[in-house]
């Protein structure tokens, strides 16, 4: 059965409110056991920086905390696609701990599973050079 937008709502709101409050417990009731986060930048080709768990999240948050002075989300919008997976779009402003501000496209896909978040895969669109 396909994913409801009642049922999106509920599983973004507590990851938002998990995430922003870095809570051990709010997380525990938030993420499946194996949940994944896939950021939009690092190491770990092709999938970006990928952390694991409760312990992984926390890690990615004190990750993101040591590469940016600041982001922030802007223009949010989610809408549930297929049976389990949500899809949201963003605007992030944000400054390099460097020194340089950027603002860019997000996109994430967020699959859920029983309410709970599965895995958050995320997309940012890139300045520079490059192709397109």
């Amino acid at each position: 059965m396909a994913l409801t937008a009642e049922q999106a709502d509920k599983v973004m709101r507590h990851m938002g409110k998990a995430l922003f409050s870095r809570d051990r417990a709010q997380m525990e009731k938030m993420l499946t056991d194996d949940a994944e986060w896939h950021f939009a930048i690092g190491e770990d080709a092709p999938d970006g920086r990928v952390r694991v768990g409760v312990d992984g999240f926390l890690q990615g948050i004190a990750d993101n905390e040591a590469l940016f002075e600041k982001l922030r989300f802007n223009d949010i919008h989610y809408a549930p696609y297929g049976d389990d997976q949500i899809i949201m779009t963003y605007v992030v402003d944000g400054h390099w701990r460097d020194g340089e501000a950027f603002s860019q496209r997000g996109v994430e896909i967020i699959t859920a599973r029983e309410g709970r978040v599965a895995k958050k895969d995320v997309f940012w669109k890139q300045h520079g050079k490059g192709g397109g």
